[in-house]
């Protein structure tokens, strides 16, 4: 039991009702750092709830951003062998990567996940993927938590079309699904050594095509952790909670970090903004010459 843990959720926890019931028997079990591995029948038998319904709460969370998901067992019985939790609700990002040093059961979590005892946590059920480029047309947005990202889908757009930086990779020899994930955990961990693997969120799916799309680019982890750090430096900087992946499936996914944004009387106002040099005739002329086929066949079925 921790009582600097139970302290942080009561007295920083959004939640209310059977989530911040759950929270704070999460916070029974951890240590100071916010770490435990409870099963999730220990947890439903101490909130006096349906093991479904504790699975839903566990997502509630992380979407909140006050738990993250470190790591899952390879089940059966025993002490670690289901997943291991950290309760976040209260501590700031420089916390969370710092905890990673100060656990002990922290510590053994990463020596077990480099050797294979236990995997990342399994990414949350989404749409089903269908291999298509990164476009304004097939991008999704997350839905903002209280650490929202300082990218709008509008500015996100913008730079989307106008970013040039993410050049079309080789082809490269198919892969599985498992080597994917595991080589971008790979690279994740070389972009942020105090962290354990990537953060579980609905941002998990697109954050793993972006490492590896620079895996292929530069062709070395080491080459692809340098390109890649300054985003997850500007994102600390900006204080956004370390389960916040727009750095990653935004910034990153086009090549450009967008300017910090304030928030001013009834909207939103951009601070430093840059002057806008986009070549909007130029891009009128690439549409105009792109759509000219289809819109001569709309013409002809037309008559």
């Amino acid at each position: 039991m921790s009582v600097e843990t139970t302290n942080r959720v009561w007295k920083c926890s959004q939640k209310g009702g059977a989530a911040l019931l759950l929270l704070l028997a999460m916070a029974d079990w951890s240590d100071d750092w916010g770490y435990c591995h409870p099963s999730v029948d220990q947890m439903a038998v101490k909130c006096r709830q349906s093991e479904r319904n504790i699975l839903n709460l566990i997502q509630e969370l992380e979407r909140g951003g006050e738990l993250r998901r470190v790591a899952r067992g390879k089940g059966g019985r025993g002490k670690s062998s289901g997943s291991v939790y950290q309760v976040t609700a209260g501590m700031t990002p420089a916390e969370v990567s710092d905890s990673v040093l100060r656990s002990p059961l922290a510590r053994a979590t990463l020596a077990r996940l480099q050797e294979g005892e236990m995997s990342p946590p399994a990414p949350r059920k989404t749409a089903p993927e269908t291999g298509e480029k990164f476009s304004p047309e097939n991008f999704s947005g997350e839905k903002p938590g209280r650490d929202f990202s300082p990218v709008c889908s509008g500015a996100l757009n913008v730079l989307i079309n106008t970013s040039d930086s993410m050049t079309p990779p080789a082809p490269a020899a198919p892969q599985n699904s498992a080597n994917i994930e595991a080589l971008a955990e790979n690279l994740y961990r070389r972009v942020r050594p105090r962290h354990l693997t990537l953060p579980n969120s609905e941002q998990r799916p697109v954050a793993i095509k972006v490492l590896n799309l620079y895996l292929q680019r530069y062709g070395s982890l080491e080459a692809a952790a340098e390109t890649l750090k300054p985003y997850a430096t500007e994102a600390d900087a900006r204080g956004i909670s370390p389960t916040n992946l727009c750095w990653l499936s935004e910034w990153a996914a086009v090549g450009q970090i967008p300017p910090v944004r304030r928030k001013g009387r009834g909207r939103t106002v951009q601070a430093d903004v840059q002057p806008d040099t986009t070549d909007y005739e130029a891009m009128r002329r690439r549409v105009q010459v792109e759509l000219s086929p289809f819109m001569a066949e709309s013409q002809r079925s037309g008559k």
